[in-house]
């Protein structure tokens, strides 16, 4: 089974160092394939139309040539799903025009995302994104290219039912070619598990090869939390999938702990001495493992313990994965004070205040009224 990195979130874009920063990690690791399609490159979604300027050309060849230094693939990806086929006459000629742009930079495989569109998901749907797709799989350049397909609904509760039964999904299904690869994210956006059931249910429906697209280290929608636990829950799968790939964090030191993860160290103290983390982090570790874990309440003395630790990893340790983290750990820092407070009774502790300046309004206020 192949694996890969998914530049796929929300919120962060890597400049060219930080992109081969990771992509080197990757080669270290023997890893397979970078699929590049970032929510927050102005060319890949909501700009797609338009080409890539000279600047953005030289980063693209740049991630090709990195990638080709290190044996990895690089796959691009585009998402013109934002916009109906209909909505324009020339929607097909600029689609064909993009993909071609992107061949002459040298990337040979390719993703077309519909993720994240408000649109219902009925046959119609799914026959619109099957003349988008054909347009691509047509292109006389690009027949013998290797081609995914993120599809909207790429889980099974977006399916909210059967995934057999779901209508977009049987259409897709039916009349897609079958060497196209499906991207698919488990039962869940973020999947606590991805067991071989759920395949099997989704292979009853589609002969393609399948594609994990995995969202277990991503924070985009945890934007005050990361995780960096190992790598859990997806066991067995080489036989039904073709690939699988993370989709982390967008922050490059992160992400290749995630990466060497997701590429076997189970040991924490190892991470820790592999990426110079100060030792004290393995005390704080469980409430940055994982998005699923659940943790016993804290004692007083507990809170202590943790806030000692908290002074040192926020204000002694310096260094660019310190740097990556100090929001983070702030946070943590700011909430672990907040609840000796609260424990406490400090009768000087004025809450709305401290809530005031560290809170949105609508947070702030349901706190209070609790």
């Amino acid at each position: 089974m192949l694996k890969g990195y998914i530049e796929g979130y929300y919120g962060r874009l890597f400049s060219q160092d930080e992109r081969a920063k990771v992509i080197n990690h990757m080669g270290k690791l023997k890893m397979d394939f970078y699929l590049y399609g970032p929510k927050e490159d102005l060319y890949h979604r909501v700009q797609w139309r338009k080409p890539y300027p000279v600047e953005e050309q030289k980063t693209l060849r740049n991630l090709v040539a990195q990638c080709k230094k290190n044996k990895i693939r690089p796959i691009f990806a585009i998402s013109p799903g934002l916009e109906s086929a209909k909505s324009s006459n020339n929607y097909k000629k600029d689609l064909i025009s993009k993909m071609m742009q992107a061949q002459k930079l040298g990337f040979k495989e390719f993703a077309i995302f519909f993720d994240d569109i408000e649109h219902e998901q009925n046959e119609d749907l799914a026959r619109s994104h099957l003349k988008i797709i054909n347009s691509v799989s047509s292109i006389k350049g690009l027949r013998k290219n290797p081609l995914m397909v993120c599809p909207t609904v790429y889980c099974k509760s977006f399916a909210k039912g059967d995934i057999k039964n779901n209508k977009y999904l049987k259409v897709l299904a039916r009349e897609i070619d079958p060497s196209i690869s499906i991207l698919w994210t488990g039962d869940e956006v973020v999947s606590q598990s991805i067991p071989q059931k759920g395949i099997k249910e989704l292979k009853s429906l589609f002969s393609n090869p399948i594609v994990i697209w995995d969202n277990y280290y991503a924070n985009d929608y945890c934007p005050s939390r990361f995780y960096i636990g190992p790598y859990k829950g997806r066991k067995s799968l080489d036989s039904l999938t073709e690939a699988i790939g993370i989709n982390p964090t967008g922050m490059p030191f992160t992400d290749m702990i995630c990466l060497s993860r997701f590429m076997g160290e189970e040991i924490d103290r190892q991470i820790i001495d592999n990426f110079d983390i100060p030792h004290e982090f393995i005390k704080v570790l469980p409430y940055f493992s994982d998005p699923f874990k659940n943790l016993p309440s804290l004692s007083l003395g507990g809170i202590d313990k943790l806030l000692k630790t908290q002074y040192k990893l926020c204000i002694e340790w310096k260094g660019d994965l310190q740097l990556e983290w100090a929001p983070f750990l702030w946070k943590f820092y700011q909430d672990l004070i907040l609840l000796k407070k609260i424990k406490t009774g400090d009768s000087q502790f004025n809450l709305e205040q401290w809530l005031n300046r560290r809170y949105s309004d609508p947070l702030k206020k349901t706190i209070l009224r609790n």
